[in-house]
């Protein structure tokens, strides 16, 4: 995996980057008992408007948000978060999904 994707990459923001994904994690994504194969973190990263986030350290801040993983051999992972979650449901009425 590159050093790009690795979730380790989150522990290396400053508090206050963290801070920020945690909290657009927080309020834009619902979990849900199975995975969403419909997204992965590399697209869910592309919908944070404010900022910019490797895939790695938004892996990271997902699982330090609580989320469970799929497969953590791929690049690019799968989360369990719902079709109902904010930011999914605001992209679709935009029509953006």
């Amino acid at each position: 995996m590159d050093l790009i994707n690795q979730p380790e990459r989150f522990d290396e923001l400053p508090e206050e980057r963290k801070e920020i994904l945690l909290k657009w994690i927080s309020n834009n994504l619902l979990p849900i008992r199975s995975f969403n194969t419909h997204y992965t973190s590399y697209s869910i990263k592309r919908w944070i408007e404010d900022d910019y986030f490797t895939n790695g350290e938004f892996k990271g801040a997902m699982l330090a948000a609580g989320y469970k993983v799929q497969d953590k051999t791929k690049d690019n992972w799968v989360f369990n978060i719902s079709q109902r979650s904010p930011i999914i449901m605001k992209l679709k009425f935009k029509g953006e999904l």
